[in-house]
């Protein structure tokens, strides 16, 4: 059995440099499109970290009613807290929000000159359990305390959470169908590969099955040849997707403070990185598989 496995792998060697320039663009092919694939789910992965940060971070703000009483306070505090999407609340008295505010303009405090009496509102500042920041349910928290006694306002950067939200969801959608269109050319690509390899040994298959060969036996080396220009041109794709990842990585911390936040995530996990090689292999494996196939039907 180890001397068939053995003379397997040699003959789909064997094949893969007769291959020539074919077998060196099906890889680079194939590499170019799990390249593009790649791409995508880091760029999935970077947004979803993104996300994930913001999420540790969030805060809504329940602005309050200058004339809000101590009693109603304490009441609406209760009842905020009892709230099943509310983490943790912290209050926020109007002095404090002010002495924030001089802190943030640091220098430009001269710009509250003759400001008379404090219009900044005290305020709750919550934190929401994760399953309860998607942006319909940020809406029902919203529209519930906005019709809480004593309460002002609600802020919560609605449009942004849409926005990033909506953009998840593209990017992911993308990558699906940009990804499914790939990896069917790259079945393809490699179909036709093999399938000249096939018609250029034609004579060498013909003997081979009047001696005997079983169709597996002649498929063997060609399944094989398959998966090696699959997994060598994921193989490929993933070292430019690893040296242009730390090339972006390394510039990001200085160009994008939002980016670096990102990047420190790290590169794709070894499971996915495993995966995709595994992916070119199973497309490379599919594509000789109907090749072959087909010429041993004729």
């Amino acid at each position: 059995m180890r001397e068939k496995l053995k003379h397997i792998f040699a003959h789909a060697l064997m094949n893969l440099v007769r291959a020539g320039w074919g077998g060196l663009a099906s890889i680079a092919t194939i590499g170019t499109s799990f390249l593009i694939i790649g791409i995508f789910l880091l760029l999935v992965l970077q947004l979803n970290a993104l996300v994930a940060k913001w999420r540790e971070q969030f805060r809504l703000s329940v602005f309050l009613e200058d004339r809000i009483t101590q009693t109603q306070l304490e009441i609406l505090e209760k009842r905020i807290q009892n709230e099943a999407a509310v983490k943790s609340i912290a209050f926020t008295s109007k002095e404090e929000a002010l002495a924030n505010f001089r802190r943030e303009l640091k220098d430009q405090e001269s710009l509250l000159e003759g400001l008379g009496d404090n219009p900044l509102p005290a305020s709750f500042q919550l934190k929401i359990r994760e399953g309860y920041q998607s942006p319909d349910a940020l809406k029902r928290l919203s529209a519930f305390l906005s019709r809480l006694e004593g309460v002002e306002d609600i802020q919560y950067g609605q449009e942004w959470i849409e926005r990033i939200s909506n953009a998840a969801h593209i990017m992911k959608a993308l990558g699906i169908i940009i990804g499914s269109i790939l990896t069917l050319g790259s079945a393809l690509i490699v179909s036709n590969t093999i399938r000249l390899a096939v018609y250029a040994r034609a004579g060498e298959i013909e003997i081979m099955r009047l001696v005997g060969a079983t169709k597996a036996y002649i498929r063997a080396p060609f399944l094989v040849e398959g998966m090696l220009q699959g997994s060598l041109g994921a193989l490929l794709a993933l070292g430019v997707l690893f040296a242009a990842y730390r090339y972006v990585a390394a510039t990001s911390r200085l160009a994008s403070p939002l980016f670096s936040i990102a990047t420190d995530r790290g590169f794709l996990e070894p499971s996915m990185m495993a995966a995709l090689v595994g992916g070119g292999a199973l497309i490379g494996a599919i594509g000789s598989s109907l090749s072959v196939s087909r010429f041993l039907k004729t």
